[in-house]
């Protein structure tokens, strides 16, 4: 927002309130005026400008930034209140339209540097320190003791004390209320009020007791044993807890330094004001910037896992689309297999028609020769319709982990694909082992198992040589067992050797390869069934060997 659109804001009709804003307004006038007052009854200057913590600005400009310029007017309520009885009407005029300008200015600067009111990341913290130390209070502190100066009110040898003294106590007032009511605002819907009152009754309890029971006078022993404890409390809870204590500690601390006990209570005033800012000012900036760090982390830390689980969300929808082509892809060589499976029914059914046609034509068709008819087209029939079901067997997915013998799952694919491989000219050998039982998915299995050996299939298109064989090999050794799948075809060259298992890379653009397969396949024996499946080339061509756990009661 710029200076320009600000100030059209303002000229906007602020004065149209609802009941809750009119509210609003009186309630910050109210508690600016408190505020002032416990500061200057604490302050053992005088009662205009006071160098400890003055909690009023931080009210005020907690309240412009939370609920909008019209604050201002609470401001300038609150702080000609405060001024009344203390100095000049017009003198209270002019300070408190300082304030009010101040708090204005607070508000456009806020926006204009896009500062985020959760204050979530040390960027915003420290943007708004430095917005308060060295923007704000610079501008308060000059000009209202310019306006004291006039009305001759700071003599001009303490003129420059008296900035001092309005900029420092500004400072810690908006330094320590400012984050926390933010952060209290901002966390409200996940605070817990017992939780809340449980921490403020802790540590006002802990404060009587470190200054008045057991007196602590020395301030950094005081602050190694408070701090530490502050902290906790925002790494425990959460950053408004640890700053929530943190204004309790202040305000017990106050309070017992005005009735003369504590610490800071002592009749050396000078120095029991630095040691009370001091106590203040380092504890509320360590807080901030350790608690703003281990939120950033936990922020982080959440951010991390919500991108690793979108992460694995989406790797499980790219595995399961890929999965999906995969299968697409073997449907063109499932047609196929069944068109080969089906040849020989057919076949035969044509021919048991021409036959039936034939003694028809011949008269010799009667009841006998009816039956038989029947009988013989029906058998074609329902071997044709087995080859369906047992193909929809075997490319229907398993959800649950089942148990099965190897070597009738290797049987039962190559009864399927052998004729293709017999159509090829290749040799399709299967050395048959003793029962060998595992834990997995079956159908998923023998899907991985027909990606490799129709990979070996088509590593013998344009070779020429006399035998083309693929051979599988079961070889149990101890608690798993070994299968190979080998090939003559020439083998894998080794400068692709290493990418043959990646998605979508394929040698086999002529063969229309989808580069699925062995992906596919390494994923359905790896991460569904906890194995392994490497590739490696001997003398005559390529070796796949998949290993898999023994079922455990059969080790």
């Amino acid at each position: 927002m710029s200076l320009k659109g600000a100030l059209i804001k303002l000229k906007q009709p602020w004065y149209r309130l609802d009941s809750f804003s009119f509210f609003q307004i009186s309630f910050l006038a109210l508690l600016y005026f408190v505020a002032g007052e416990l500061s200057f009854a604490v302050s053992r200057e005088n009662s205009i400008v006071t160098v400890v913590i003055f909690f009023a600005e931080g009210f005020a400009l907690s309240g412009v930034l939370l609920f909008g310029r019209k604050m201002i007017v609470g401001i300038f309520l609150g702080q000609l209140w405060l001024t009344y009885g203390h100095m000049p009407l017009t003198a209270g005029l002019a300070i408190s339209l300082v304030n009010s300008m101040e708090a204005f200015l607070g508000l456009w600067l806020f926006e204009y540097f896009k500062l985020d009111r959760k204050l979530s990341t040390t960027g915003d913290v420290f943007g708004l320190i430095l917005l308060i130390a060295l923007i704000l209070q610079p501008f308060s502190s000059l000009l209202g003791n310019m306006v004291l100066f006039l009305f001759g009110m700071v003599e001009e040898s303490e003129i420059w004390k008296s900035v001092f003294a309005w900029w420092f106590g500004n400072v810690l007032g908006q330094v320590l209320m400012v984050p926390t009511l933010l952060l209290i605002y901002a966390q409200w819907e996940k605070l817990e009020i017992i939780r809340l009152v449980g921490v403020g009754i802790f540590f006002a309890g802990l404060s009587y007791v470190l200054q008045v029971l057991s007196p602590i006078s020395n301030v950094f022993l005081l602050l190694s044993v408070t701090f530490p404890l502050i902290l906790y409390t925002s790494s425990r809870f959460g950053m408004a807890y640890g700053a929530f204590a943190m204004v309790v500690i202040s305000v017990v601390t106050l309070y017992l330094s005005i009735l003369g006990l504590g610490s800071f209570g002592g009749e050396g005033s000078v120095d029991n004001l630095i040691n009370l800012n001091f106590y203040f000012l380092s504890q509320m900036l360590l807080l901030l910037t350790i608690g703003t760090l281990f939120e950033e982390r936990k922020n982080r830390e959440v951010e991390l896992e919500r991108e690793i689980a979108k992460a694995l969300k989406q790797n499980q929808e790219q595995t399961l689309m890929l999965l999906q082509q995969s299968r697409l892809a073997q449907m063109g060589q499932v047609i196929n297999m069944i068109a080969h499976q089906w040849r020989q029914p057919l076949n035969n059914l044509l021919l048991i028609c021409e036959v039936l046609v034939y003694r028809y034509e011949n008269n010799e068709i009667n009841d006998e020769e009816i039956q038989r008819f029947q009988h013989d087209s029906t058998l074609q029939i329902r071997q044709m319709s087995k080859t369906i079901d047992d193909f929809r067997d075997f490319f229907q997915p398993r959800k649950a982990i089942e148990r099965f013998e190897l070597n009738r799952v290797l049987e039962d694919l190559i009864l399927m694909v052998e004729p293709i491989f017999r159509l090829e000219h290749i040799d399709l050998e299967f050395k048959r082992e003793q029962e060998v039982v595992i834990d997995g998915f079956p159908n998923e299995f023998s899907q991985a198992v027909l990606n490799i050996i129709y990979n070996a299939k088509d590593a013998f298109v344009g070779k020429s040589q006399d035998q083309k064989m693929v051979k599988i090999e079961i070889d149990q050794q101890e608690a798993v067992v070994v299968l190979s799948i080998w090939d003559n075809a020439g083998g894998i060259p080794e400068e692709i050797i290493e990418k043959i298992f990646n998605p979508y890379f394929s040698t086999k653009e002529n063969l229309n390869g989808t580069g699925l397969g062995l992906y596919m396949s390494k994923m359905i024996i790896q991460t569904h069934m906890g194995g392994k499946l490497i590739a490696k080339n001997h003398a005559e061509g390529a070796v796949f060997i998949i290993e898999l756990a023994l079922a455990k009661e059969h080790l």
